[in-house]
């Protein structure tokens, strides 16, 4: 029924391209509103932890002469000390598309129904030498069909200086941005409660990592490791409503996105349950840590080994930390418990700060503040990108963050990209050995 709903829509839309010539790029103050707006060959190395370097790193010359392949991990030093703070700030983000069309206003961008960019236009480019941003995610609006999603990530990829993390949500079953496009000739699989078994959670991943990884593609916000409290009610995102359970099958599709090189954000630590960030209220787990550990974290035991980036809950944990501050911008969360006691090394994403549960309770522009301070390296989706990254250069300003802090977090950034190969793929006309391409001022 939902591909044939989709193939009539795609029929309609095809017809409104053809007559208004546009390519899909649609004019927001043109569109209605919705009436109810309520494999791998992995290198092996060991992330570094201090801020120190030794005489002969800190005389590197201003032109990197590393190879990301042949020697990694001076590349990644001599990369970061190239740029500018600037360009570093810009790392610690996945924006929209739509927020690199600076024509937009917040709510078109960050609207799911309205807007949609399908192709990188020149205020889109000027956007990324502008901002530096780690990565993209792609939203429903923004995928049309094939050549016109490789078009796109294409272009996105050739105008940014330093490689991009391209990620979309594609779960699976009613969650898959691109398997339920009518105009893409790719497995649609069932809801996550329907998997059952490791073998089929691996297929699942394997088989969804070959298309992403076509598309140019390369991370997907995926497995979801959450643990539903009722089992007659699981969500079409949940696995099952046992701990063990989802993380056999949370490791399975790891391996399987793995195998396809796509990347894994697992979330949403220590998980939503039955629960979302989609409400006006922020989720609540009034569980002491060692009961969410035993039950609900149970889920992320193997996520926490094997996982590229571990996503974390807008989820109030008063038991655990008395800031009054979910777990995506808890220190108390984020450095003492997931980095210190849990000692998860990879990279630590937040989900979407333009959840309608952070903005309606939180000032928009220090929530990329606090999240940066409470540990995370990459804010997922601010509502205002240009305000957030003015908010975190300012508390660098102000010595509420330190440029140590914002270099430790971008080496565990280009460690990823450098290990999955991002720089191995990325067009050598984006040399980041050359000069800057922004105009914004050298950090020393």
């Amino acid at each position: 029924m939902k591909r044939k709903i989709m193939a009539a829509i795609a029929v309609i839309l095809t017809f409104s391209v053809s007559s208004c010539g546009n390519l899909s790029r649609p004019d927001p103050n043109t569109i209605n509103k919705i009436e109810d707006e309520s494999s791998y060959s992995p290198r092996r190395w060991h992330y570094q932890d201090d801020d120190t370097t030794s005489d002969e790193e800190s005389q590197a010359d201003n032109k990197i002469e590393y190879s990301p392949e042949e020697d990694p991990e001076k590349f990644i030093k001599a990369t970061i000390k190239n740029m500018t703070l600037e360009e570093k700030i810009g790392q610690l983000f996945i924006v929209r598309a739509d927020a690199l069309e600076t024509g937009y206003d917040n709510k078109t961008v960050n609207d799911d129904t309205i807007g949609g960019v399908t192709y990188v236009d020149e205020m889109m480019v000027k956007a990324l030498k502008k901002y530096n941003v780690g990565g993209i995610t792609l939203k429903e609006k923004n995928i049309i069909d094939e050549d016109k999603l490789i078009e796109l990530t294409t272009g996105l990829q050739d105008n940014s200086k330093y490689p991009l993390f391209i990620g979309v949500d594609e779960i699976g079953g009613d969650n898959a941005t691109i398997a339920n496009n009518v105009n893409f000739a790719v497995p649609l699989f069932d809801n996550m409660d329907a998997v059952k078994t490791a073998k089929n959670a691996k297929k699942l991943g394997k088989t969804i990592g070959r298309y992403l990884v076509s598309y140019g593609v390369n991370l997907d916000f995926a497995p979801v490791a959450d643990v539903s409290e009722d089992s007659k009610k699981i969500g079409s995102k949940i696995f099952s409503d046992d701990p063990l359970t989802v993380d056999s099958l949370v490791e399975a599709e790891i391996d399987g996105l793995h195998e396809s090189r796509i990347m894994t954000a697992v979330g949403h630590f220590p998980g939503y349950g039955d629960d979302n960030a989609d409400g006006e209220d922020v989720p609540k787990n009034d569980s002491e840590w060692d009961e969410i550990m035993d039950n609900s974290g149970t889920a992320f035991t193997t996520a926490l080994k094997k996982s590229d980036m571990l996503m974390i809950g807008h989820i109030l944990l008063p038991e655990v930390s008395d800031d009054e501050l979910p777990a995506s911008m808890s220190k108390q969360v984020i450095q003492d418990k997931i980095r210190d006691e849990l000692g998860y090394k990879g990279v630590i994403i937040t989900d979407a700060m333009s959840a309608k549960c952070i903005t309606n309770n939180y000032i928009k522009r220090e929530c990329a503040v606090n999240a940066i301070i409470a540990g995370a390296d990459i804010v997922l989706m601010p509502y205002d990108l240009e305000d957030s990254i003015d908010a975190v250069l300012k508390a660098v300003d102000e010595g509420k963050i330190s440029e140590s802090m914002i270099n430790k977090r971008v080496e565990r950034i280009l460690t990823l990209k450098v290990r999955r190969g991002l720089f191995d793929d990325h067009s050598s006309d984006n040399d980041t050995s050359g000069e800057d391409t922004v105009s914004s001022s050298a950090e020393e």
